[in-house]
C-alpha cells in the first residue's frame, strides 16, 4: 500500500533547466486519512537527478535517484530505509494490477475543452476513465516553472506506462489540482490533491541524503507468476 501511495505522488507530480524546486500539495486521500482538524500536505522537493517526497500524514519518505537509478523508501518511525532499483518498481507495480499490465486496462486522459483559473495557474483539465474502476480528474497549467520536473516526468512515464497512472504520467505542463479514484485490493481508495506553494529556493544537498542512523531493510518477497 505504501508504494502505491508514493507511486500516486510520482504520478501526479511528474510534468534541462535544473534549479531546485519545491512543489507542496494540500492531499486528501481515503488511504492515509488526516487527524481531524489538520490538513496533510504532499511535499516534493527537486535538486538536479534526485527528488524527495514528503507526508504530513505518514512518517514516511522517498527518495528518488535517477543518476544511480534506485529508489528509497524511508520508514522515519521505525528508522530504516528499503533500497529498490527503479526498474524492479515498475515490476511491483505491474503485479498490483496485473490487468493493465497485460495492456487490458489502461485509461485514456483527454482534454475536455475546459479551461479554468485555479490559484493563479491557468489550467486545462483533463479527465479519464478505465473498467478496471479508475477514474482521474486533473487540471494542467502550461508553465516553464516546473521546467526542473521534466527528468522525472520521463522515468514515470516508463515506470507507470503498464498502469492506469500512464496516461497521466506522459503528460507535460504542472498539474494544479487532480482527483482520482482506485480500486485497490477491490476497494476504491478516493485521493484530490491542489497546488498549495511552489518555490525556487535552494536546496541543501543533505535533504536527499540517507540518515546516518537508518537500517537497510530487505526487499519484500514478490508474489510467485
Amino acid at each position: 500500500m505504501k508504494i502505491m501511495i508514493v507511486g500516486f505522488g510520482m504520478a501526479v507530480w511528474v510534468s534541462a533547466a535544473m534549479a531546485d524546486l519545491t512543489v507542496v500539495q494540500n492531499l486528501e486521500t481515503s488511504a492515509m486519512p488526516a487527524e481531524p482538524g489538520k490538513g496533510s500536505t504532499m511535499t516534493m522537493k527537486m535538486k538536479g537527478p534526485k527528488a524527495r517526497i514528503d507526508f504530513s500524514a505518514m512518517p514516511v519518505s522517498s527518495i528518488v535517484d535517477l543518476k544511480s537509478r534506485k529508489l528509497f523508501f524511508l520508514d522515519h518511525k521505525q528508522k530504516q530505509v528499503m533500497i529498490m532499483p527503479l526498474d524492479l518498481m515498475q515490476s511491483m507495480l505491474a503485479l498490483s494490477a496485473p490487468e493493465t499490465a497485460a495492456g487490458q486496462d489502461k485509461s485514456a486522459i483527454q482534454k475536455t475543452g475546459k479551461v479554468q483559473t485555479i490559484n493563479g495557474y491557468t489550467c486545462d483539465e483533463y479527465t479519464g476513465s478505465s473498467g478496471g474502476g479508475t477514474t482521474l480528474r486533473c487540471w494542467i497549467a502550461n508553465t516553464s516553472e516546473a521546467a526542473e520536473m521534466e527528468p522525472f516526468r520521463v522515468y514515470a512515464q516508463d515506470a507507470f506506462k503498464a498502469t492506469s497512472f500512464g496516461g497521466l504520467a506522459a503528460m507535460k505542463g504542472l498539474i494544479v489540482r487532480s482527483e482520482s479514484t482506485v480500486l485497490t485490493n477491490d476497494k476504491p481508495v478516493t485521493s484530490r490533491t491542489e497546488l498549495k506553494s511552489l518555490s525556487k529556493a535552494p536546496l541543501a544537498d543533505a535533504i536527499f541524503s540517507l540518515p546516518a542512523d537508518y537500517t537497510v531493510m530487505g526487499m519484500p518477497a514478490l508474489p510467485a507468476p
